[in-house]
């Protein structure tokens, strides 16, 4: 079994979608905003699987619950990193719809 690499990404990166913002580039916006709504929905899916399973005393602390949560969210970005298809499913759907919104929006 291979250790998880965590040095690509970081989950609790705030600043990743600025720089993808100010970047100008649509197509690198729309799919990193796909990469992090599949990360976000994968984050959740975790979440809700290590809710349904039963807790014990021995291990159930405030602490423990606090580096699940960031253990959760690091899975989810790796496993969004691995390539599950909902992003680049997001990106080809969405991709058609973008030529025809930016020229829209320079027509206003």
């Amino acid at each position: 079994m291979r250790p998880i690499d965590t040095s690509a990404t970081f989950a609790l990166d705030l600043q990743g979608m600025n720089r993808v913002h100010n970047s100008g580039d649509s197509k690198q916006q729309l799919q990193s905003a796909a990469e992090q709504f599949e990360a976000l929905l994968l984050h959740q899916l975790v979440k809700s699987m290590r809710d349904a399973v039963p807790q014990s005393d021995l291990m159930n602390s405030s602490a423990t619950r606090f580096y699940e949560s960031l253990f959760d969210q690091q899975l989810s970005t790796h496993l969004t990193g691995r390539g599950l298809g909902l992003a680049q499913q997001l990106v080809d759907q969405l991709s058609a719809e973008l030529p025809r919104a930016h020229t829209e929006n320079r027509s206003e």
